[in-house]
């Protein structure tokens, strides 16, 4: 079968989205997707002045090719211009911001579509730029500097994920220049400084050499950006047949692999360019791990003899440098299809229960039954977790795919659909509060009744504190039902919320600690925000500093965690850092309505954020 050309071509990438749209959403659904589509018509009109054209949109986000980084770089500033211009008069309701990234690359045309690297980087730009700013490649940069009048601040090499990439900042106006990233910095200083002593000791330069790639190997390493979703590549299969249709083969699987375990959102996997860049490299696990923040590797072969075909694969656990996982699958060549969706089932179900979502994934597999359906639970866990309107649909969808599959009765969905009607409450949602709170404890009791399992008994214990008898001791009843069932992470979240709230707050904080010992991640930091306000509210402040500053630099930082951080940063006497930390805090959208999602008290969230008013204020 001849392959279909693929199409690549160089392209200017314009990146933009808005700042905070989940908190606008939350705020006033209908009248922010009112300014959106205001703001759209002013970028949709600015492509059109400058021969932009938009390829791709996701709700609050758009991206565009240009044929120039000029056409591109003029579109960005009258845009951010003319959306300051709007903000700024009393009839916009609801003051949209946006950042911008323009980068310029390589790129695969798929369709009206494009894809790859070059679009990849203008995202990462996008994601780095400030508040109702530009930050532009250096290619872009090196494009328009003397075709331009604007200035423009060098922000250093940056490395989010497997992107690494020299950007600068246009600066629209001088507030906008901000600190250079510490590691960068640090390695411009050391190059100059080596280069000086260099030309005068010649005789020395070698040894000099070697202190210079060592500094810059160690500012690599340092500048690696982490998450709260664990990291994996698959390594390309190697093909151990002479034939090509073998290393076609070797091909399939290695992206048939990369898309089965990018089903489930509670890991983040590289691209395959990134696959083929660590092949041509020939990294070991520990360079994978270092240049890509990589925290498994999977690894395989394929030998074809006539028409039967064996793949070996393996699971390497980076953190702990050893193969946690081997297997072997011999099929026939008309097989292809249904071996690849198998290994992919095989690795993502033993990466599930051991790496993210911990031991309770084994009751949740055997629950479930398959694979698919197991993926399709634990992303709706990855949704509930955001707390917010557009979660709660997305949620829902999911347990309606569910039910194509199970069945609307199945005793096996009792208990997601009960968390479905808690998040529906929660999120504002419910217009028949008094129907949904009967129907969810109408679940929560069926559940005890077909399943009495130790998640039955977690959301039962739940539901009775939130919407039944609201009574502490009756509550702590089912929550140590559960526990005597097998406390999961679960179990401890539910149990430290109860506890916290009827007033025992050293006992509660005791569960969330227990709860994120249980847990191998913390994905989107749900664990981490809930268990730092219980540090804050007793005044210990240094251990708020020691769980939140590893992850500083994580590129999916919340901004709850930031705000705390802040907070115990100015009880430590550093203010400096504090305004910086509230800052990237605001960009991100911290709220009122989000801290006291993880307070839980209305009057201790006023309290903290009136503490916090020393270093800005917060809406």
């Amino acid at each position: 079968m001849t392959k279909e050309k693929i199409e690549r071509k160089i392209a200017v990438i314009f990146a933009t989205d808005v700042v905070g749209y989940s908190k606008h959403m939350e705020a006033n659904e209908s009248e922010t997707i009112h300014n959106l589509r205001a703001c759209e018509a002013i970028l949709e009109g600015l492509f059109e002045k400058r021969n932009g054209r938009l390829f791709n949109t996701g709700g609050d986000s758009f991206l565009a090719e240009f044929p120039s980084a000029v056409s591109a770089v003029e579109c960005a500033v009258e845009f951010q211009t003319l959306v300051k211009e709007r903000n700024s008069l009393e009839e916009t309701s609801v003051k949209l911001e946006f950042r911008v990234g323009i980068n310029s690359g390589d790129v695969v045309k798929e369709k009206d579509n494009l894809l790859g690297d070059g679009v990849n980087i203008a995202a990462r730009l996008e994601a780095l730029a400030q508040t109702g700013g530009i930050t532009i490649a250096k290619v872009i940069h090196d494009f328009v500097k003397g075709k331009t009048a604007y200035k423009f601040h060098d922000l250093g090499v940056q490395k989010v994920k497997q992107n690494e990439f020299h950007a600068f900042d246009l600066l629209l106006e001088p507030s906008q220049k901000r600190k250079r990233n510490g590691t960068t910095s640090k390695f411009f200083m050391v190059t100059a400084v080596v280069s000086v002593i260099a030309l005068g000791l010649v005789i020395f330069w070698g040894l000099f050499h070697l202190i210079l790639k060592d500094q810059a190997s160690s500012d690599v390493q340092l500048a690696a950006v982490n998450s709260s979703s664990p990291v994996m590549l698959v390594y390309p299969f190697e093909n151990l047949s002479s034939s090509e249709e073998g290393e076609n083969l070797s091909t399939a699987i290695t992206e048939s692999m990369i898309s089965s375990l990018s089903r489930y959102t509670g890991i983040s996997v590289l691209s395959s360019s990134t696959s083929l860049d660590a092949r041509s490299k020939q990294l070991s696990d520990a360079l994978i791990k270092k240049f890509y923040n990589a925290n498994f590797v999977v690894r395989g072969s394929i030998q074809t003899f006539s028409n039967q075909s064996r793949i070996q694969m393996q699971l390497a656990d980076l953190s702990l440098n050893k193969v946690v996982w081997t297997d072997k699958v011999d099929f026939a060549a008309e097989d292809i299809f249904e071996v690849q969706d198998k290994i992919g089932d095989k690795i993502l179900a033993h990466l599930q229960i051991e790496a993210v979502a911990g031991s309770e994934a084994k009751s949740w597999a055997s629950k479930y039954g398959t694979a698919e359906r197991l993926t399709l639970f634990l992303n709706s866990r990855e949704e509930w977790f955001k707390f917010t309107a557009d979660a709660y649909e997305n949620h829902t969808n999911i347990i309606k795919k569910l039910e194509e599959q199970l069945g609307s009765s199945s005793p096996v969905l009792y208990n997601i659909k009960g968390w479905n009607l808690v998040l529906k409450i929660t999120v504002g949602k419910s217009t028949d509060l008094a129907q949904d709170t009967a129907e969810l404890i109408r679940l929560a009791n069926l559940d005890i009744a077909e399943n009495n399992d130790v998640t039955s008994y977690n959301l039962r214990a739940l539901v009775e504190f939130r919407v039944g008898s609201k009574d502490c001791e009756t509550s702590k009843q089912y929550a140590k039902k559960a526990a005597e069932l097998g406390a999961t992470a679960d179990t401890y979240i539910v149990s430290g919320s109860i506890w916290v709230e009827c007033g025992d707050l050293k006992e509660g904080t005791r569960f969330f600690e227990k709860a994120l010992r249980l847990q191998p991640n913390d994905s989107g930091w749900n664990l981490t925000k809930r268990l730092i306000p219980m540090y804050y509210l007793q005044d210990d402040h240094k251990k708020i500093i020691s769980l939140v500053e590893p992850h500083l630099d994580a590129v999916d930082i919340a901004p709850e965690m930031l705000a705390f951080y802040a907070f115990a940063k100015l009880q430590d006497g550093d203010k400096a850092l504090a305004l910086e930390m509230l800052d990237r805090a605001k960009q991100l959208g911290i709220s009122k309505a989000s801290l006291q999602r993880v307070i839980r008290d209305q009057s201790k969230t006023e309290e903290f954020i009136i503490k916090l008013s020393e270093l800005g204020n917060i809406e």
